[in-house]
């Protein structure tokens, strides 16, 4: 079809489904429901990548898997939770790795 059919007289003008609404919207689109407070406020995630045997990320996937199968908690919460347990731990996890650096150097 021609563009020119849009400038004819027996045509009824720019079809309004085609036009840009000012909101970004186009005329005749279902209205798009407000986010809720909960998916606006969501908190930052990012993602980590560290270097590791290969026994300790297969165990750490175990246990998210685990943990995850059990619970049906998203995969990324108890990659979450698992991790600050492990950080609240650091106090012994550094006394114990300088031992072991100690015994071994």
């Amino acid at each position: 079809m021609s563009p020119k059919r849009f400038d004819t007289a027996d045509d009824e003008g720019i079809n309004p489904a085609l036009v840009p609404h000012t909101d970004g919207l186009i005329v005749g689109s279902p209205a798009v429901p407000a986010p809720a407070p909960e998916a606006v406020a969501r908190p930052a995630m990012t993602r980590r990548s560290w270097y590791l045997k290969t026994t300790v990320a297969d165990a750490f996937q175990a246990a998210v898997d685990d943990i995850h199968h059990s619970t049906r908690v998203p995969k990324h919460e108890v990659v979450a939770a698992l991790l600050e347990a492990a950080a609240g731990q650091r106090e012994r996890v550094e006394r114990s790795l300088v031992k072991s650096h100690v015994s071994h150097g």
